[in-house]
């Protein structure tokens, strides 16, 4: 056999089911075997691996085992002369396996080789092709110059920046996204270090290689996208923690004692301050728009200062301004003036709120020292300027953003978005019937035929109408066109600004960078979803109002719940936000990828001991579907006495 695929899977089946359509293809004329290793997904990932690809050998773990012994798993039970290493949220073209195997064999000092990878935006990954991380490396890397210097043979050695991308060359470490491996070569070296949970085996084993005397290899002349990400998020502080401390696992391995000392020391630094970074970028995106919006406000307020000749007076009383602006900013917090997308109309609901609540908070506790001054105590005439303020600001701030194409605050309505289909007359017609329901309707459609983007510039065609139309998204229907023309089109637009997703063969699902989009999942795009920017306000404002009135009616209110202490330790730990009110009920199996939710201390079943898994699977789909304040109170009085439960 001249090749065995391995995919190791967890939990994006979506991603799984697209790369396993195009494994099959590439491997058309080769002989070859399909093995995926599955790490305990609760997604369907397994059932459907064995309703659509019975070809597939599968192999079912019943915990994580991780990524490097689940691989070692089906290396040991394969049987081909290369084997490829592959991540399911990978799209491979019909052309690879034929152009590496060919290269592999006009090479035999190659031990293992990589491709070219793009991301799902059609941007160029250098991870295709890295340095060995020596202590000299990875301190680079760490302390930004790679960022700096990416083509630098010096500052730029992880990612060898200075080897051109589009050029066979030989490297020294492998992505394990996409991994070709000689089989003679893994028998002499060792199959992976199963020490590395995740991250660090590929470098590794790319490291071994090499000691062993065989050659590693970049091939861009093979082409994939991997979507990177989507089977394993690198948002999060975790991910920081779990990829530095596999690299300190392969210095230790690898480097001298005193290089592996500095090693360590460079990554306990770089872990607190990549973390902290993460945290500082997050409030940062969160901030922006109430920044601006103060930042507005300020300058209104400084205008009108300069008009009445009252600038030094501005100067001097400028912290008096920090409460009415602070709740200025809460107000419209509540009423949803900083959900995602933009919405005007939220901006005049804040208006009117603060409107109300100058009204109601004047009296007892006046104005700032500063519009006094000015104003001489006209109530009303301080009343109209601050709520003028909000409602000019507010505005203001949205249009700056919007005119700057600030992600994700354009006033555009994400619900109405363009959209071209390319792709045969009944295929486009699916993909675009599953978009509207998906996006709450569509704006322009604008269409293509699969004959229209097969010449050489048709990148540069599909970019013009782009522009003529302003599209917003391109779908590629895959049953009409080639994966390998799919790929070199999105590489192609790479630059275009549009969204770019991949319509699956029987419309099941439409999937882009970051997005899934599915029959499945209609139930629950509705606007009152639990997984809404409203309905999480309004929920988690539910829980800290009732947890709070709880504590303090606790003396009476323990009366009426059967664990008297518990009830104290729930409205605490909701207080906190380690629990909720209300959750969903366990026990169901979830065909619907419901909206995640904290754990629960009673369910949409409250009384109902031993529901079937049917019924609480319609019970906590019809909870996700249509969120309201109303009905988590309902369900409060419902099951109050379990409100004590553990």
């Amino acid at each position: 056999m001249k090749l065995s695929v391995i995919i190791v899977n967890y939990n994006v089946r979506a991603y799984l089911e697209q790369c396993l359509r195009t494994v099959f293809k590439a491997l058309e004329g080769i002989n070859g075997e399909v093995f995926v290793v599955d790490n305990q997904s609760t997604d369907g990932s397994v059932e459907m691996v064995r309703e659509k690809f019975p070809l597939v050998k599968l192999i079912a773990n019943a915990e994580n085992v991780g990524f490097s012994r689940a691989n070692n798993q089906a290396i040991r039970a394969s049987i081909g002369e290369h084997v490829l290493l592959l991540n399911p949220d990978t799209v491979v073209g019909e052309d690879v396996f034929r152009k590496v195997l060919a290269f592999l064999d006009a090479h035999p000092k190659a031990g293992g080789l990589g491709v070219r990878m793009i991301d799902g935006t059609g941007h160029f990954l250098p991870e295709s092709k890295r340095g060995l991380p020596t202590p000299a490396v990875a301190f680079y890397k760490i302390i930004g110059l790679t960022r700096l210097f990416p083509r630098s043979r010096v500052f730029g050695r992880y990612h060898l920046g200075h080897l051109p991308e589009h050029e066979a060359a030989r490297i020294e470490i492998l992505s394990g996204a996409c991994m070709f491996l000689r089989r003679k070569t893994l028998d002499e070296v060792g199959l992976l270090d199963e020490s590395f949970f995740m991250y660090g085996e590929d470098i590794d084993l790319s490291y071994r290689i090499t000691l062993g005397g065989y050659e590693n290899w970049y091939f861009p002349e093979a082409r994939i996208i991997h979507y990177k990400g989507e089977s394993t998020k690198k948002s999060s502080v975790n991910y920081v923690f779990v990829f530095y401390n596999a690299m300190a696992i392969f210095a230790q391995k690898h480097f001298t004692r005193r290089r592996t000392d500095v090693l360590g020391m460079l990554i306990t630094g770089s872990i607190y301050l990549s973390a902290a970074g993460a945290i500082v970028m997050r409030f940062l995106r969160r901030a922006l728009l109430p920044m601006t919006d103060a930042l507005m406000g300020l300058v209104i307020l400084f205008g009108w200062s300069l008009f009445m000749g009252k600038t030094g007076l501005f100067m001097q009383q400028l912290t008096d301004l920090a409460l009415p602006f602070g709740l200025s900013l809460a107000v419209i917090g509540i009423v949803g003036g900083y959900d995602l997308p933009v919405r005007l109309i939220n901006v005049l609901k804040a208006t009117a709120a603060i409107f109300i609540g100058l009204l109601l908070w004047f009296r007892p506790f006046g104005a700032s020292n500063f519009l006094e001054e000015i104003f001489h105590e006209f109530e009303w005439t301080i009343i109209g300027l601050w709520t003028g303020t909000s409602l000019v600001a507010g505005l203001a701030s949205r249009l700056l953003l919007h005119l700057l194409r600030t992600k994700p605050y354009s006033l555009r309505t994400l619900d109405r978005k363009r959209v071209l289909a390319i792709g045969s007359s009944e295929e486009r017609k699916q993909a675009l019937a599953l978009l509207w329901q998906t996006h709450f309707g569509l704006g322009r459609q604008k269409q293509l035929e699969p004959q229209d983007v097969l010449a050489a510039d048709a990148d540069e065609a599909i970019r013009r109408k782009i522009r003529k139309h302003g599209i917003d998204e391109v779908v590629f229907c895959a049953n009409d066109l080639s994966w390998a023309r799919i790929i070199a089109l999105i590489e192609g637009l790479r630059h275009a600004g549009v969204m770019v997703k991949i319509a699956q063969p029987g419309s099941e699902h439409i999937i882009g960078p970051n997005s899934v989009e599915s029959l499945h999942d209609l139930d629950l795009m509705e606007p009152h979803a639990v997984n809404g920017d409203s309905a999480r306000r309004s929920k988690r404002l539910f829980d800290v109002v009732m947890a709070l009135a709880l504590l303090a009616a606790w003396p009476v209110a323990a009366w009426f719940v059967a664990d008297k202490a518990g009830l104290l330790s729930n409205a605490w730990n909701v207080l906190l936000g380690q629990r909720s009110w209300v959750g969903y009920r366990p026990g169901a199996e979830r065909s619907l990828r419901l909206p995640q939710l904290r754990a629960g201390i009673i369910d949409p079943l409250p009384t109902v001991a031993s529901p079937t898994a049917a019924m609480t699977l319609r019970a906590n789909t019809a909870y996700a579907k249509d969120y309201s304040p109303i009905n988590d109170l309902e369900l409060l009085v419902r099951g109050f006495k379990k409100l004590g439960d553990q």
